[in-house]
């Protein structure tokens, strides 16, 4: 089971080129055809040659795509030559030994064809499929120009009638049959292209959450801090509402480090991170700043509320086990600035003010937040 998983896997997975994997699937499908069309030809009592063919084409399509499946890189080589043995042999000895030009154009002509401009593309493809309608033209010359050649079939020794009604109703399933393979076929593009639009709108989601999100702490980067935080200034100063940034950082983080490993210290970051998406409400943004510093985006917030609740999560972070690695008896601690938007700021000012503000609060003992005074 385990092993036929695996085939189906590497046969028909995602992970195969979609033309590849496309190939695989029709010509494994070409039993089902083949199946369908030993049928036809025993219900329509034509010749035995005919029958062994279609027996024949049974065989020769899944065996096809398993070679193909095995020849991995030649896959290509694989898929011309099953093109040419479908267009050159197949196809004309089952037109040839079911009645020739007497059952009119046979409309599976049209479907090796049809496989042929979708499996192949540049010069090969207009080149394969000249060859093959000269082919089949020439094929169409021999049987009209030498009907001897061809396969006589029960019914054409019957009467005129008969002769007619075996036409028909061959011309009829052989229509049928292509028509529900082209159907199938429709339905297998259908289902791959939608497999592989989806995908690749999954992998451009990831790609473009990775380009805003920090890989380690999975809080938003900088890059994406200072895109919203224009978007949120220009609205705070067009409105009047207030705008504040509060801006973090590890106390003796270096130290912390060198004395219990850069894993302790990602440990630390990655649960700092967390506190402060915790802290955030809706339309806030908590951000990696750069190294052990965070900057926390606060729409709609005022200096005195900013103040208060930078500290609160001073406290809880202070009251935080943050690594089982680290001594209960040395908690971790983080100093901040408070920032409020002033009606002359740029993001850059901005962020720099809070930067001044953490950096009085580290010179000034550590483990506090500072922010500046109140004009009088």
């Amino acid at each position: 089971m385990e092993k036929l998983k695996k085939f189906v896997k590497t046969s028909f997975g995602s992970n195969i080129p979609i033309r590849y994997r496309f190939f695989n699937i029709i010509f494994m499908m070409g039993i089902l055809v083949g199946i369908a069309g030993v049928f036809a030809c025993i219900n329509l009592n034509s010749s035995i040659e005919a029958i062994t063919i279609s027996a024949v084409m049974t065989l020769a399509f899944p065996l096809l795509a398993y070679i193909g499946i095995r020849a991995k890189d030649k896959q290509n080589v694989v898929i011309i030559i099953s093109l040419c043995i479908v267009n050159l042999i197949i196809f004309p000895a089952l037109y040839i030994s079911g009645g020739a030009i007497d059952c009119g154009i046979p409309s599976y002509f049209v479907l090796g064809l049809a496989l042929t401009l979708f499996f192949t593309s540049g010069k090969i493809s207009y080149i394969l499929t000249s060859i093959y309608s000269l082919w089949y033209a020439f094929t169409f010359f021999v049987s009209w120009q030498w009907p001897n050649l061809c396969v006589d079939v029960p019914a054409f020794s019957a009467t005129e009638t008969g002769r007619r009604d075996f036409a028909f109703n061959a011309i009829s399933s052989n229509t049928l049959m292509v028509c529900i393979a082209i159907g199938l076929l429709a339905k297998v593009i259908f289902n791959l292209y939608q497999a592989q639009v989806k995908k690749i709108e999954s992998n451009i989601e990831e790609v473009e959450r990775q380009s805003i999100i920090d890989p380690l702490t999975t809080v938003y980067n900088r890059r994406y801090m200072y895109s919203y935080l224009e978007e949120q200034s220009a609205f705070a100063k067009q409105s009047g509402a207030p705008l504040s940034v509060m801006l973090f950082d590890i106390d003796f983080f270096k130290r912390l480090n060198d004395n219990y490993g850069h894993l302790t210290g990602d440990a630390v970051l990655k649960a700092l991170a967390n506190i402060l998406k915790s802290a955030c409400r809706e339309g806030e943004i908590a951000t990696r700043y750069g190294g052990e510093e965070f900057l926390l985006v606060l729409p709609g917030i005022g200096r005195q509320e900013a103040l208060m609740r930078a500290d609160e999560i001073r406290r809880v972070v202070e009251s935080s086990y943050l690594c089982p690695d680290l001594p209960k008896d040395a908690p971790v601690t983080i100093s901040g600035g408070v920032a409020t938007l002033r009606p002359d700021d740029t993001d850059e000012k901005l962020v720099l003010r809070a930067d001044e503000n953490l950096y009085k609060a580290k010179t000034s003992g550590r483990n506090r937040i500072c922010a500046e005074e109140v004009a009088s």
